[in-house]
């Protein structure tokens, strides 16, 4: 953190990793982007995910809450992967019918 950025880092080395291929396309589709009004100030939020929704088709970006209590909480990071990788293969689909 600085006065003007703050920086999230995960380590991704190649040298940490192993048995690596290529992913297969994720289920982009079934993630359920909303819309809503946040509780506790009435704040409009235009696009969003509910941890719970997001849990049953991406269950690796989502924390559950260890009692009732807590929250559940979505790491938006974990979903980019899945982003980039429908891009590509949307792009290459796009190229597929541009050639035909």
């Amino acid at each position: 953190y600085t006065n003007s950025a703050t920086s999230f880092n995960t380590t991704s080395d190649a040298r940490m990793k192993e048995n690596v291929t290529d992913a297969l396309a994720g289920n982009i589709d079934a993630i359920r982007v909303r819309s809503f009004d946040w509780k506790v100030d009435g704040s409009h939020q235009p696009h969003g995910v509910i941890a719970q929704e997001l849990f049953d088709v991406v269950p690796e970006a989502v924390t559950q809450g260890e009692t009732d209590d807590e929250m559940w909480q979505v790491d938006h990071s974990k979903l980019v992967p899945m982003m980039i990788k429908e891009i590509q293969d949307l792009k290459a689909e796009i190229a597929a019918l541009k050639g035909a």
